[in-house]
């Protein structure tokens, strides 16, 4: 579906059409510019930008800290432990909402693909078909953490014995195995984070759509082989999106079609989605919403899109990619005690519970972690309700103060400080580092 310049205000979404240059061309009556948490879709000539409904300036700020931490982890390593880090940096920048960015080879590509398939797959032998074209290819290692995972997919649900890493026009990353008796099931995946089941398949999707290409699932690709791609051919506007017109969807993306949830193109509307336009058509104009969608009627035409993720759902997933992919980070001090301090800090600000430690990590782990900030260890602290150790430590040495024992609890006596937003304080004004 091609989106047409004078048809980009009747999205029911803050979005702005911007040209290759960067250039505003059109936007829709909500636009207010640009804010943490604006996601940028390729449309083939230009760059449609959607804000979020409501900044989340906090949780934006911890992420961009926690990115910014991974990537000086990255600077600082080298050989293949660098290229898996490398990775997966680029894997949590995208699922974030950052534009992927960099550019490189298919040979890039398929070099940081093969660092870090070794480590998410057991035993599982690569290999390379030649040719491998010289064509570029944007941001290669976030591609590059969607070949893997289509790896990992390949050995963890259809028990390949081995894979062949292709390359076609495009270019077109290709995963094959062999599998002349079985035929791969069907792949259906919802591509909001909020009802997606399959983290590696979706993280192939995203990598799709933020670069305008395409995800195929497994199936045949060739005699007794099955396989699935990334295509990165002509961009194409990758917002899920349909105009709707006399109750059917007159047009819609691929990425809408993909959308097991929704009706194809030219079906009928039928339930909440059909209500919805009802309801929406009735106030022409204003944006209507329901559950995951939200719509806006002109010109007899209704426009139904499904929500972009919100700095919360991205939050998360940042998270849940963290762990997911934890065989590919491994980083040194004093890198490893700042990611981990501060993505559990990410998680005590979605409202995830900060954890306690038994004294025996207390006592190990404190002195280790403050050592490698550069800094002196506080004295023994004797309390039945202990913090994290590396989260304790980082927050002495970026907010400063001192570790106090209230009650039970040790604490932080510290100024106010932007990483200490979403903490709680007790009555007294100090800072409480666990529950």
């Amino acid at each position: 579906m091609r989106l047409e310049p004078a048809e980009v205000s009747a999205l029911p979404l803050a979005a702005c059409l911007r040209d290759l240059d960067g250039v505003p061309v059109v936007a829709t009556p909500e636009w207010a510019g640009p804010c943490p948490g604006t996601l940028s879709y390729h449309t083939g000539q230009g760059h449609l930008l959607v804000a979020p409904d409501e900044p989340a300036i906090e949780l934006d700020g911890l992420m961009g800290r926690l990115l910014a931490a991974l990537r000086e982890a990255t600077a600082a390593m080298h050989g293949q432990r660098a290229r898996r880090a490398t990775v997966f940096a680029a894997g949590l920048e995208l699922m974030s909402g950052r534009p992927p960015g960099g550019q490189g080879t298919v040979a890039d590509v398929l070099d940081l693909a093969r660092a870090a398939i070794p480590a998410r797959t057991q035993e599982l032998t690569v290999k390379v078909e030649e040719p491998v074209p010289q064509s570029q290819v944007p941001a290669p290692a976030a591609v590059a953490l969607a070949v893997v995972q289509l790896a990992v997919n390949a050995q963890q649900h259809e028990q390949a014995p081995w894979v062949a890493l292709r390359v076609a026009a495009g270019p077109t990353f290709y995963v094959e195995w062999p599998n002349p008796d079985v035929v791969a099931a069907e792949v259906r995946s919802h591509r909001h984070v909020l009802r997606r089941q399959r983290w590696g398949w979706g993280y192939v999707q995203m990598v799709a759509d933020a670069l305008g290409g395409s995800a195929l699932p497994a199936g045949p690709t060739g005699p007794g082989r099955q396989g699935a791609s990334l295509g990165l051919g002509a961009a194409r506007l990758t917002l899920p999106v349909a105009c709707v017109r006399g109750g059917r969807v007159e047009r819609a993306t691929l990425t809408w079609d993909q959308d097991p949830d929704v009706p194809g193109f030219g079906q009928p509307l039928t339930g909440a989605l059909a209500e919805l336009a009802r309801r929406t058509e009735a106030y022409p104009g204003h944006v209507e919403f329901h559950d995951l969608y939200r719509a806006r009627s002109t010109g007899g035409r209704t426009w139904i899109v499904l929500s972009p993720e919100s700095d919360s759902a991205r939050a998360r997933d940042l998270l849940r990619g963290m762990a997911h992919e934890q065989a590919l980070w491994s980083v040194p001090e004093p890198h490893a005690t700042r990611v981990h301090a501060l993505a559990t800090l990410l998680a005590g600000a979605l409202g995830e519970p900060l954890p306690a430690v038994p004294p025996g990590i207390w006592r190990e782990v404190l002195p280790e972690a403050c050592t490698a900030l550069g800094m002196e260890a506080p004295p023994p602290a004797e309390a039945m309700i202990l913090p994290d150790p590396r989260l304790a430590a980082f927050l002495l040495a970026e907010a400063g103060g001192r570790l106090v024992i209230s009650g039970d609890e040790v604490r932080l006596e510290a100024r106010d400080h932007p990483l200490l937003i979403s903490l709680r304080r007790d009555p007294s004004r100090l800072v409480r580092l666990v529950g």
